[in-house]
């Protein structure tokens, strides 16, 4: 029995967790498991797409990986970037939006005001291979497929820690988004994640609140080496979340 990885950066705490989880014996259906996880950005399977006649499809070596591990399920943390490459330096006119999901979350007095529709379909833009990429490794198996949510945010004192990340040269704090606005974006690129599940039969796996410390930041815990990433204690969490629903739907097809 075979779990098989897919992603990008975030697959590495996910792949830690998972490897984790088989060393302290967790099973699925009451079996244990082994896992396989695969590097997105490895240069014999890039580009990740490729165009077909129908539309993007998987590069055809990447195909044949995953055809070859004939696994039962499909971890998939493709993306999950894009949110913070958005928000974390505020233009030079500061903006703010209501988030349709949460309205009641305070907007900054010194921002202006934008709709969130606008928010959104820039978001989708920016993430418009990652979004494919999901519709196409959906196309290429039949097994059920787990798109594991990105972690949200990390605080300020983060960002202030590893500037090289978002910045050319010193900070300009000024510039900083705040904590809450990130906590924003982060949601509204959550739910173009949910929206593409949601049309190709991909199960959204989503971040225990536990891991989201106010104003929905990163919680510590989970903290990685970085200020975009999370840590191996992230990534268990996350694939046990992904398993609880696995054995879920195999107890479900026993009963019928």
């Amino acid at each position: 029995m075979k779990i098989l990885g897919l992603g990008h950066s975030h697959i590495v705490a996910v792949a830690k967790g998972c490897y984790e989880l088989q060393h302290k014996g967790a099973t699925i259906g009451g079996k244990a498991f082994s896992s396989t996880f695969v590097y997105l950005y490895d240069p014999q399977i890039m580009p990740t797409l490729v165009e077909g006649a129908d539309g993007p499809l998987i590069n055809p070596r990447l195909a044949e990986i995953v055809a070859k591990e004939d696994a039962i399920a499909g971890l998939l943390s493709v993306g999950g970037n894009e949110h913070i490459a958005m928000s974390v330096v505020q233009p030079r006119e500061p903006i703010d939006f209501v988030l349709g999901e949460d309205p009641d979350l305070p907007l900054s007095e010194r921002a202006s005001i934008v709709p969130e529709a606008a928010i959104r379909e820039t978001m989708r833009e920016k993430m418009a291979s990652t979004l494919a990429t999901l519709s196409a490794l959906r196309r290429a198996t039949p097994v059920p497929l787990f798109c594991l949510e990105p972690p949200p945010p990390l605080p300020d004192a983060r960002v202030l820690a590893y500037p090289k990340e978002f910045f050319r040269k010193a900070v300009d704090r000024a510039k900083l988004s705040s904590e809450l606005f990130r906590y924003k974006m982060w949601r509204v690129q959550s739910a173009l994640y949910r929206k593409v599940c949601a049309k190709e039969k991909i199960e959204f796996v989503s971040v225990p609140e536990r891991f989201i410390s106010a104003p929905g930041v990163l919680a510590e815990a989970a903290w990685g080496a970085d200020a975009s990433h999370a840590n191996p204690l992230f990534g268990e969490a996350m694939v046990r979340k992904a398993i609880e629903t696995m054995d879920a739907r195999l107890a479900a097809d026993l009963e019928k």
